[in-house]
Protein backbone atom coordinates (compact mmCIF):
# COMPACT_ATOMS: atom_id res chain seq x y z
CA UNK A 1 0.00 0.00 0.00
CA UNK A 2 1.42 3.33 -0.75
CA UNK A 3 0.95 6.20 1.49
CA UNK A 4 0.84 10.12 0.68
CA UNK A 5 4.08 11.70 0.83
CA UNK A 6 3.22 13.65 3.72
CA UNK A 7 2.61 10.49 6.01
CA UNK A 8 6.12 9.69 6.14
CA UNK A 9 7.11 13.50 7.68
CA UNK A 10 3.86 12.84 10.04
CA UNK A 11 4.87 9.45 11.23
CA UNK A 12 8.26 10.92 11.67
CA UNK A 13 6.63 14.21 13.60
CA UNK A 14 4.67 11.69 15.69
CA UNK A 15 7.82 9.23 16.69
CA UNK A 16 9.94 12.64 17.58
CA UNK A 17 6.75 13.75 19.59
CA UNK A 18 6.80 10.58 21.22
CA UNK A 19 10.41 9.98 21.94
CA UNK A 20 10.45 13.68 23.44
CA UNK A 21 7.90 12.41 25.99
CA UNK A 22 9.29 9.26 27.01
CA UNK A 23 13.28 10.90 27.39
CA UNK A 24 12.29 13.15 29.96
CA UNK A 25 10.02 11.05 31.72
CA UNK A 26 12.70 7.88 31.20
CA UNK A 27 15.95 9.26 30.57
CA UNK A 28 17.74 8.62 27.16
CA UNK A 29 18.98 5.12 28.34
CA UNK A 30 15.86 4.24 30.13
CA UNK A 31 13.79 3.68 27.25
CA UNK A 32 14.58 1.44 23.95
CA UNK A 33 13.31 2.06 20.25
CA UNK A 34 10.93 -0.98 20.39
CA UNK A 35 9.00 1.03 23.65
CA UNK A 36 9.37 4.25 21.98
CA UNK A 37 8.00 2.99 18.56
CA UNK A 38 4.79 1.14 20.81
CA UNK A 39 4.46 4.50 22.70
CA UNK A 40 3.78 5.91 18.69
CA UNK A 41 1.52 3.89 17.81
CA UNK A 42 4.03 2.02 15.41
CA UNK A 43 6.24 -0.82 14.80
CA UNK A 44 9.55 -1.35 15.50
CA UNK A 45 10.89 -2.32 12.11
CA UNK A 46 9.35 1.17 10.78
CA UNK A 47 12.01 3.20 12.66
CA UNK A 48 14.98 2.72 10.56
CA UNK A 49 12.79 4.58 7.63
CA UNK A 50 12.98 7.40 9.70
CA UNK A 51 16.04 7.76 11.56
CA UNK A 52 19.81 6.49 11.10
CA UNK A 53 20.46 6.13 14.64
CA UNK A 54 18.33 6.30 18.32
CA UNK A 55 20.87 9.33 18.67
CA UNK A 56 19.59 11.23 15.91
CA UNK A 57 16.42 10.53 17.33
CA UNK A 58 17.32 11.73 20.29
CA UNK A 59 19.14 14.82 18.95
CA UNK A 60 15.70 15.65 17.24
CA UNK A 61 13.77 14.27 20.46
CA UNK A 62 15.33 17.05 22.16
CA UNK A 63 15.12 19.79 19.79
CA UNK A 64 11.29 18.78 20.34
CA UNK A 65 11.21 19.23 23.89
CA UNK A 66 13.18 22.55 23.72
CA UNK A 67 10.35 23.51 20.92
CA UNK A 68 7.81 23.04 23.28
CA UNK A 69 9.17 24.75 26.66
CA UNK A 70 10.13 27.63 24.50
CA UNK A 71 6.77 28.26 23.26
CA UNK A 72 5.27 27.83 26.47
CA UNK A 73 7.72 30.14 27.85
CA UNK A 74 7.03 33.10 25.06
CA UNK A 75 3.13 32.66 25.97
CA UNK A 76 4.02 33.38 29.31
CA UNK A 77 5.92 36.17 28.05
CA UNK A 78 3.32 37.82 26.35
CA UNK A 79 1.74 38.58 29.14
CA UNK A 80 4.00 39.84 31.64
CA UNK A 81 5.39 43.38 31.30
CA UNK A 82 8.88 44.17 30.41
CA UNK A 83 10.26 44.59 33.71
CA UNK A 84 8.79 41.08 35.25
CA UNK A 85 9.88 39.08 32.71
CA UNK A 86 12.29 37.14 34.89
CA UNK A 87 9.41 36.86 37.52
CA UNK A 88 7.17 35.49 34.94
CA UNK A 89 8.92 32.89 34.09
CA UNK A 90 10.45 32.11 37.44
CA UNK A 91 6.88 31.56 38.65
CA UNK A 92 5.32 29.36 35.26
CA UNK A 93 8.76 27.15 35.83
CA UNK A 94 8.39 26.64 39.71
CA UNK A 95 4.63 24.79 39.74
CA UNK A 96 3.96 21.49 41.21
CA UNK A 97 2.38 20.54 38.01
CA UNK A 98 6.24 21.09 35.99
CA UNK A 99 7.83 18.92 38.86
CA UNK A 100 5.02 16.45 39.02
CA UNK A 101 5.05 15.77 35.02
CA UNK A 102 8.55 15.85 33.48
CA UNK A 103 7.68 14.43 30.05
CA UNK A 104 5.74 17.82 29.26
CA UNK A 105 8.55 19.90 31.11
CA UNK A 106 11.68 21.26 30.52
CA UNK A 107 14.08 19.16 28.69
CA UNK A 108 17.05 20.73 31.32
CA UNK A 109 16.63 19.18 34.43
CA UNK A 110 15.06 15.85 32.95
CA UNK A 111 18.03 15.56 30.48
CA UNK A 112 21.29 17.76 31.39
CA UNK A 113 22.79 14.57 32.55
CA UNK A 114 21.97 12.97 29.82
CA UNK A 115 23.11 14.91 27.70
CA UNK A 116 26.76 14.91 29.02
CA UNK A 117 27.08 12.13 28.11
CA UNK A 118 25.91 12.28 24.06
CA UNK A 119 27.57 13.08 21.39
CA UNK A 120 29.37 16.25 20.49
CA UNK A 121 26.89 17.22 18.11
CA UNK A 122 24.22 17.10 20.73
CA UNK A 123 25.67 19.17 23.20
CA UNK A 124 26.41 21.46 21.22
CA UNK A 125 22.42 22.12 20.03
CA UNK A 126 21.46 21.79 23.67
CA UNK A 127 23.98 24.79 24.30
CA UNK A 128 22.50 26.66 21.99
CA UNK A 129 18.83 26.02 23.66
CA UNK A 130 20.07 26.94 26.82
CA UNK A 131 21.68 29.92 25.23
CA UNK A 132 18.05 31.03 23.95
CA UNK A 133 16.35 30.42 26.52
CA UNK A 134 18.92 32.36 28.89
CA UNK A 135 17.87 35.32 25.91
CA UNK A 136 14.34 34.70 26.24
CA UNK A 137 14.49 35.33 30.00
CA UNK A 138 17.15 38.48 29.70
CA UNK A 139 14.29 39.88 26.88
CA UNK A 140 15.95 43.06 25.23
CA UNK A 141 18.08 44.13 27.67
CA UNK A 142 21.65 44.29 26.20
CA UNK A 143 22.90 44.89 29.85
CA UNK A 144 25.53 41.92 31.06
CA UNK A 145 23.87 42.44 34.38
CA UNK A 146 20.28 41.14 32.81
CA UNK A 147 22.22 38.05 30.83
CA UNK A 148 23.50 37.40 34.18
CA UNK A 149 20.14 37.34 36.37
CA UNK A 150 18.91 35.30 33.32
CA UNK A 151 21.89 32.95 33.72
CA UNK A 152 20.92 32.64 37.54
CA UNK A 153 17.33 32.62 37.32
CA UNK A 154 17.30 29.66 34.70
CA UNK A 155 20.60 27.75 36.92
CA UNK A 156 18.00 27.68 39.81
CA UNK A 157 15.06 26.91 38.19
CA UNK A 158 16.74 23.88 37.08
CA UNK A 159 18.55 23.05 39.94
CA UNK A 160 14.93 23.59 42.19
CA UNK A 161 13.50 21.61 39.73
CA UNK A 162 15.77 18.67 39.64
CA UNK A 163 16.14 18.80 43.60
CA UNK A 164 11.88 18.77 43.87
CA UNK A 165 11.97 16.19 42.24
CA UNK A 166 14.92 14.52 44.02
CA UNK A 167 13.02 14.48 47.57
CA UNK A 168 10.14 11.97 49.01
CA UNK A 169 9.06 14.44 51.07
CA UNK A 170 5.96 16.51 48.83
CA UNK A 171 6.23 19.02 52.00
CA UNK A 172 10.45 19.42 51.21
CA UNK A 173 9.56 19.80 47.53
CA UNK A 174 6.84 22.17 48.05
CA UNK A 175 9.53 24.31 49.97
CA UNK A 176 12.45 23.80 47.58
CA UNK A 177 9.55 25.10 44.89
CA UNK A 178 8.38 27.95 46.82
CA UNK A 179 11.48 29.37 48.32
CA UNK A 180 13.16 28.98 44.58
CA UNK A 181 9.98 30.98 43.18
CA UNK A 182 10.37 33.44 45.97
CA UNK A 183 14.25 33.94 45.76
CA UNK A 184 15.14 33.44 42.23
Amino acid sequence: MRYPPEHKEATRTRIVKAAARAFRKHGVDGIGVAQLMKGAKLTHGGFYAHFESKDALVADAIEEAFDQTTARLEATLSEAPPDQRRRAVVDAYMTPWHRDHPESGCAIPALGADVSRLDAATRRSFEARITSLIQLIAGEDKDPASRAAAITALAAMVGGMVLARSVRSDALSREILETVRNHA
